[in-house]
């Protein structure tokens, strides 16, 4: 599990870090590092709440972060992000770090699983302020008892997200987790403070306020399941539910590599509800385009990759991705939406001009727990995204932060990520 962990842990870095370079994120970490803690991949400095918002908004500002189906959402950021923060105002083993890390990714993960979003709702800054703060509490030593204080705090402090709000191109999305993970670190200060949280606080409102339901048996039951061992991991900058259909594009690529864009008439999507939803073909920013099967095939298709750039304003704009996506559709097979969770299956249909027709299926994706990446994509995402920073560099980094448990101090993490 550690071993997963210190995985999981590299790989948030390597979002970290290069989502610092987004546009929106060097400007907003420009207004508010006003100086305190170092930030990890930056050279900026800010108060440790602050921290640990910029800190989560640049985790998650290019699609690269892991996830987990079975916790609904992405509890890493929202564990890490406060962590680091929290490490930075109060240096400290490696070990220990690692050990927040896995706390507050579990308390997360665990309220998620129990709990059943309003379809309305983005899970990104809901549960993810128990996660965060289970990880400070951690850190900070607290025992069970002022840990659970923390958290009732904290489970008032989650958001009210929108779920389409990347679909319609609201790049807000990104600021979910950061504010999650900023609340999260709030509400430990604020039950040292003596603030009280609502008795029960977890269940009344991920059962009530945001969640249609909470399910206390399955919260019970949950404890120690190790959620940390199951994440889905993945390589390419865009919302998990689009890869379905982007490996099946893979597959029937290499048949004709040279296909003339103009030789597609038409690509068919079948795939399970939550997927379906991804069906934009126009869309009006790159965060829409991540959240778009038929921009992410047509994209892929046009610029090669589907890695950060594929999804920049200009490949947006792109008028020969944007006349292709106009020629995919996509569809939920309620069959396919039946065979969920054990299966997420998604059908794609390629038809050419002259009336050839190509079609492959795909169940599960790779990054997912039962087909995880091999060590060395992993690690060849991890150098692209540490390399446009560290150069050459990125390979010690990526072997420090796999060893994390054997670093005495934490900052000696800041000042390797350091630009």
């Amino acid at each position: 599990m550690r071993d997963t962990a210190a995985l999981i842990l590299a790989d948030t870095l390597a979002a970290i870090l290069i989502g610092h370079a987004e546009p929106e994120v060097a400007a907003i970490t420009a207004r508010h590092a006003t100086g305190g803690v170092p930030l990890l991949g930056s050279r900026a400095a800010a108060p440790p709440p602050m921290a640990a918002f910029l800190t989560g908004l640049a985790g998650t500002a290019v699609e690269l972060d892991e996830g987990n189906y079975a916790a609904g959402g992405h509890p890493a950021i929202h564990a890490i992000a406060p962590t680091l923060a929290e490490v930075a105002a109060r240096p400290t083993s490696g070990r220990a770090l690692l050990e927040a890390v896995i706390a507050g990714y579990e308390a997360g993960s665990r309220v998620g699983h129990a709990t059943r979003l309003r379809p309305a709702a983005h899970p990104h800054g809901t549960w993810g302020t128990i996660g965060a703060a289970a990880a400070v509490a951690r850190l900070r030593g607290h025992d069970a008892a002022r840990t659970e204080a923390a958290l009732e705090i904290a489970a008032s402090l989650g958001l009210a997200t929108s779920a389409t709000a990347s679909l319609r191109g609201g790049s807000v999305r990104n600021v979910y987790a950061g504010a999650a993970a900023q609340n999260g670190m709030l509400a430990v200060d604020l039950a040292e403070a003596g603030i009280t949280g609502e008795p029960g606080g977890i269940a009344a409102v991920f059962g009530a306020v945001i969640g249609e339901g909470f399910d206390t048996a399955a919260y019970a039951a949950s404890a120690g399941r190790a959620f940390i061992a199951e994440p889905f991991l993945k390589i390419a900058s865009c919302c998990r539910e689009t890869q379905g259909a982007l490996e099946a594009i893979e597959a029937l690529l290499p048949l004709d590599p040279l296909v003339d864009l103009l030789a597609i008439q038409a690509i068919e999507v079948e795939t399970f509800a939550s997927a379906a939803l991804l069906a934009e073909r126009a869309p009006v920013a790159p965060i829409a385009g991540r959240f778009s099967i038929p921009f992410t095939i047509a994209t892929r298709i046009v610029q090669g990759h589907a890695w950060i750039e594929a999804f920049s304003p200009a490949a947006i704009a792109d008028p020969r991705a944007r006349a292709l996506a106009a020629r995919v559709t996509v569809r939920e097979d309620a069959a396919l939406t039946a065979r969920l969770p054990a299966e997420r299956v998604c059908r794609l249909r390629l038809t050419l001009a002259d009336g050839t027709v190509r079609q492959v299926e795909v169940i599960n994706t790779p990054g997912d727990p039962g087909r995880p990446h091999p060590e060395g994509a992993m690690r060849e995402k991890f150098r692209r995204c540490v390399e446009p920073s560290h150069g050459a560099g990125w390979a010690r980094l990526w072997d420090l932060a796999l060893g994390i448990d054997g670093v005495a101090d934490t900052g000696a993490l800041f000042a390797a990520f350091r630009p």
